[in-house]
């Protein structure tokens, strides 16, 4: 065991510990919280999530088509949420070594598929970032916002460092480090941007599901929706950049409670939080039980 699935591990427990420490500093206002669970809401969350991954998963399938590696959709879902269920596995690379893998078994080559999940993760975590960022400069009212104000107008313009022969350079640059052949980054200026729209559309589904999870713990005005939109986006961006534990877990939590706090009580943050990460599995596991039994019952035809 090499001493980064140690540090994994290690980051991973102490998320956990954060979690449950958390947990307990509201316990009291736990107990005494009268929940009024909303079935029809929480329904709603999963429904629009799944949606918004198989739209997620449509636009990675773009991607590695583009690169040589053209997946029915079909396939494409079962490799996504299949993959999904190794995402929390300490170390933070299982799952695209999984995707690589699976889809080597249509005839892909594994450089493409780790290809596009590079382009798939950089490009939608720009968007991600742009549209958190754009939010918090145009109708953020803290301190630390007004502070930062002008530096928040300029993130989205990031953006324009998406251009499809810089990525090429910097994946190129990495791939040599590591002594790997070069890729070509075959997609032109127009397909990034029709990609980072598709992002943006990706992000807000989400967002629009989250919120509808918060609406089936605690009755939040529509008012309210925007902020725990781009919370959603904020806290999840958070959680994947910062690369210490298995899919964000802590990293997550943590930022999604602190930002909650502007609309939720502090012990419903808590447990909002915690829920989410919940449903999210929820979601995965969903997904992958209808591909896996679609495959049986394909199986089962032929």
């Amino acid at each position: 065991m090499n001493w980064r699935r140690i540090a994994s591990i290690v980051f991973a427990v102490l998320a956990l510990a954060f979690l449950g420490l958390l947990v307990r500093s509201q316990w009291s206002e736990l107990r005494q919280y009268q929940w009024h669970i909303e079935p029809a809401w929480a329904l709603t969350a999963l429904v629009v999530l799944e949606a918004a991954w198989l739209f997620e998963l449509d636009t990675w399938r773009f991607i590695l088509a583009g690169l040589g590696g053209p997946l029915p959709f079909r396939r494409a879902a079962e490799i996504w949420f299949l993959s999904n269920i190794i995402r929390y596995i300490p170390g933070n690379v299982w799952q695209f070594l999984g995707m690589a893998e699976m889809a080597a078994a249509d005839g892909i080559s594994r450089v493409s598929t780790l290809t596009s999940i590079v382009l798939h993760q950089a490009i939608s975590t720009a968007a991600g970032v742009a549209l958190a960022a754009a939010y918090f400069a145009a109708a953020g009212d803290s301190v630390w916002v007004e502070r930062l104000r002008p530096v928040l107008w300029l993130v989205p313009l990031g953006l324009l460092l998406l251009q499809p022969r810089l990525l090429e350079a910097i994946m190129n640059r990495v791939l040599r480090f590591f002594n790997r052949p070069p890729v070509r980054v075959t997609l032109t200026w127009g397909q990034v941007w029709v990609l980072v729209l598709r992002y943006m559309l990706v992000w807000l589904m989400l967002g629009l599901a989250f919120s509808a999870l918060v609406r089936s713990l605690f009755p939040v005005a529509w008012s309210d929706v925007p902020w725990l939109v781009v919370t959603w986006i904020t806290a999840y961006t958070a959680g994947y950049l910062s690369m210490l534990t298995p899919s964000g877990l802590g990293v997550r939590e943590g930022v999604m409670t602190l930002l909650l706090t502007q609309a939720l009580p502090m012990s419903v943050a808590v447990v909002v939080a915690i829920v989410a990460r919940l449903w999210m599995v929820a979601g995965e596991l969903l997904g992958a039980g209808v591909v896996l039994l679609a495959r049986a019952l394909q199986r089962k035809e032929g």
